[in-house]
């Protein structure tokens, strides 16, 4: 039998615990409930990106480690592919905006 991959409630509460915070301390940092930080630690509760990219940054961690994509904790870049990223985005033309159209007033 195979070894079960950490959900991603697991390696949360591993790295949260590694990093010497309690759950209240995470909850308050990532601006979400104890409560919810506890259930998606338990599995009961899933996580929306943006948040998950939140609790990558506070612990530290990329993304990719939290969703089990990565096997080491490596720790979050500082940017540097996002920034590329957005350079790459900013350089694209952009879209003309759509003029809408009036309807022609009835005369009465």
């Amino acid at each position: 039998m195979e070894p079960r991959d950490p959900s991603i409630g697991e390696r949360v509460m591993l790295m949260r615990r590694r990093r010497g915070l309690t759950q209240q301390d995470l909850a308050t940092r990532a601006q979400m409930s104890k409560t919810a930080l506890n259930r998606l630690e338990n599995g009961l509760q899933s996580v929306y990106v943006e948040r998950l990219a939140t609790l990558a940054r506070i612990l530290d961690v990329s993304a990719d480690y939290l969703l089990g994509l990565e096997e080491e904790p490596q720790r979050a870049s500082s940017g540097g592919r996002a920034r590329e990223n957005r350079r790459d985005v900013t350089a694209l033309p952009q879209q003309p905006t759509r003029q809408r159209t009036r309807k022609p007033t009835p005369v009465a």
